[in-house]
């Protein structure tokens, strides 16, 4: 018998009281800062888009500060209360905390709220992240183009609250746990950093067709004719979806389709998950009227910060969902270039070297229509481009296929760690 179990057999035989946040504790929000209100040393804060990206269940320090000047206008969190996220771009990670532990007390933004409890403050972060607290809390987010959730409904949520020697039992193996599955999924990760540079190594030397005519051992051994022709020479036509601002309401009632933005293609693929906006059938038939979707397009994302340049071929389109005005969606002349060839070349250095130059270095990175029909592009044979093709889509695969190689095996790792957690914060409930 384990530690764990002895202690829940001594202390809990007939079960573990489940009680709603809002019974272990307050739940303050925090006072509003903004960007400009950021200095490199003042008072330490937590920004709510810092529990998405950057903290995990807990830190006994901040990542950024504000001005002195705001310190009688902010609301502070104390050493072991917990803070939750409030808002969000999305709904999926909204209810996240993380146990501050820290002695120096920190600002909190307002799009949090400041537990103060007296559980175990990791092990009540560690609760805050299973499947059984987001599915009670999953129903009272409010969805739009900010999805939020209010302090008293996240105090409805039940938690399992054994006595605090099991808590602290169960956080220790949670931590131990943790480190070793994070240590490992940083060296499959390092792994699959070098892969993933050796293929981008091999796809530029496979697509640098540097003169007219291209010698070598990469193609074949053989000589490669090769004619270069911008790229609205090759295509048949070049649209983009519409604005919701100007045209329709994102996530208003009745909106059930699906509307793809730069955000939702990675991997090559578009994919459509939770966080994806939704339209109406209504708004899809007008971006159709200008888009004119189907299988076969090439679609390219035109405009954000680290999105320009993301780039999926429609495998099949069944009129199902539409996209915004920041993608391209264009239809290849496959008797000159294959869509599936100028993909990977879009992705090569010699391709990005002539459009990233053109991207707007605003606020909001683009890049313009006629930039990137400017860019060249190389033309070979059929047959050459297909060869490449295939070399390149095996070797893409074994990098990025999340269901083989080394993605696989860190998904799984992170599946096997959160089922692990989950099944640890669960409790047979109390017998009454």
């Amino acid at each position: 018998m384990t530690k764990l179990e002895q202690l829940i057999k001594e202390l809990c035989p007939n079960g573990v009281d489940y009680i709603p946040i809002s019974e272990l504790g307050t739940l303050t929000r925090g006072k509003r800062f903004v960007h400009a209100d950021a200095v490199d040393k003042g008072i330490p804060c937590i920004h709510y888009g810092e529990l998405y990206t950057y903290y995990g269940v807990s830190t006994y320090t901040t990542k950024s500060f504000v001005r002195e000047e705001l310190k009688a206008k902010l609301r502070y969190a104390h050493k072991n209360d917990v803070i939750i996220v409030g808002a969000g771009e999305n709904d999926v990670d909204i209810g996240i905390a993380v146990a501050y532990l820290g002695d120096e007390d920190v600002a909190i933004h307002d799009a949090c709220y400041i537990l103060t409890q007296k559980n175990n403050p990791k092990y009540i972060s560690y609760c805050l992240r299973t499947e059984y607290y987001h599915s009670q809390i999953k129903k009272y987010v409010s969805r739009g183009k900010i999805c939020a959730i209010s302090a008293a409904s996240i105090g409805k949520a039940e938690l399992p609250i054994p006595p605090l020697e099991i808590q602290d039992e169960i956080v220790h193996i949670l931590d131990e746990y943790t480190e070793s599955v994070t240590a490992l999924q940083q060296e499959l990760e390092k792994e699959l950093t070098a892969r993933k540079k050796q293929y981008e190594y091999y796809r530029d030397l496979l697509l640098d067709f540097g003169g007219s005519r291209q010698t070598d051992a990469v193609h074949g051994g053989g000589t490669s004719e090769c004619e270069w022709r911008t790229l609205g020479t090759v295509i048949i036509s070049l649209k983009t979806g519409l604005n919701p601002r100007q045209n329709f309401s994102l996530n208003e009632n009745g909106s059930n389709l699906p509307y793809i933005t730069g955000k939702d293609i990675y991997d090559n693929a578009i994919n459509v998950t939770e966080r994806t906006d939704r339209i109406t059938t209504d708004a899809l038939t007008l971006i159709n009227k200008r888009a004119n979707l189907e299988s076969g397009l090439l679609l390219f994302a035109s405009t954000g910060t680290g999105t320009v340049g993301r780039m999926a071929i429609i495998q099949e389109y069944n009129n199902d969902w539409g996209i915004s005005e920041t993608l391209y969606a264009i239809k290849v002349n496959e008797n000159i270039i294959l869509t599936s060839f100028l993909l990977h070349y879009l992705y090569s250095a010699s391709a990005k070297s002539q459009f990233e130059p053109k991207i707007s270095k605003g606020s909001v990175p683009h890049l313009k229509v006629k930039d990137l029909e400017n860019v060249k592009v190389p033309i070979i044979s059929i047959e050459e481009q297909t060869r490449i093709v295939n070399i390149l889509d095996r070797f893409d695969k074994l990098c990025n296929d999340i269901s083989e190689g080394l993605p696989a095996e860190i998904e799984a790792r992170r599946k096997q760690y959160e089922y692990y957690r989950d099944k640890l914060l669960s409790f047979e409930e109390m017998r009454t």
